[in-house]
């Protein structure tokens, strides 16, 4: 259908109508009355009636209203859940009847009652919360110290052990802040020299585990 041919355009009104008159209008009594219904009537009125015409098969019935042809009736009677229950006169089937037949709805209820009975089927029914608590879990936030041997241990705990032994006394955060990477006790024996009243330098060092000053040789 060319939809466009239905549109009234521009050029239909071209020559139409009152705008187009003169003024005053010269014409006519009732020429000058006909020219007030022109557009309506030449224009409007052909449009409209030819759009009517094109739609003259279209079935503006609503669904409410409109019948049901045998076949389809025949297709609806045939559905599953208008066949009665097995063994049944007066109920129909519903929906968890049409998934299963008989047969099938007791496999799954045989199966939903069995499917724990093996041979660790005692055990697992005597699992509860104290089985739980027997379990470290990775997201675990709570304190836990190892009593046994080869009991886990927590990250908390490990550091804390470490620390205990003294170890993290020894840490270059501790004894190298600046990144030297020197030995700490070769480094304390370069000690910055320092001088008494009368300018004379001397070395300030670390020997045997104490402090002592020693004259530096040359006088520098």
């Amino acid at each position: 259908m060319d939809v466009d041919s239905y549109k009234i355009a521009e050029k239909d009104f071209e020559g139409k109508g009152v705008s187009v008159q003169s003024n005053p209008m010269e014409l006519p009594e009732a020429e000058a009355k006909a020219v007030f219904d022109q557009l309506t009537k030449e224009v409007v009125t052909p449009k409209f009636n030819a759009f009517v015409e094109a739609f003259r098969e279209l079935d503006l019935t609503s669904d409410e209203d409109k019948p049901i042809s045998k076949d389809t009736q025949e297709a609806l009677d045939k559905k599953v859940d208008k066949e009665f229950r097995t063994g049944s006169e007066d109920q129909y089937k519903v929906l968890s009847d049409n998934n299963f037949d008989d047969t099938a709805k007791k496999n799954v209820e045989d199966s939903a009652r069995d499917r724990h009975t093996h041979e660790n089927k005692n055990i697992l029914d005597t699992l509860d919360a104290d089985w739980k608590k027997n379990i470290l879990y990775k997201d675990n936030t709570e304190i836990y110290e190892p009593k046994g041997k080869y009991n886990p241990a927590t990250k908390d705990y490990v550091d804390q052990a470490v620390f205990n032994t003294g170890a993290a006394d020894m840490t270059k955060a501790v004894y190298d802040p600046n990144g030297k990477r020197q030995d700490i006790f070769a480094y304390a024996d370069q000690a910055a020299r320092i001088y008494d009243e009368s300018g004379n330098p001397y070395w300030f060092k670390v020997k045997n585990g104490g402090l002592w000053i020693e004259p530096l040789e040359g006088g520098e």
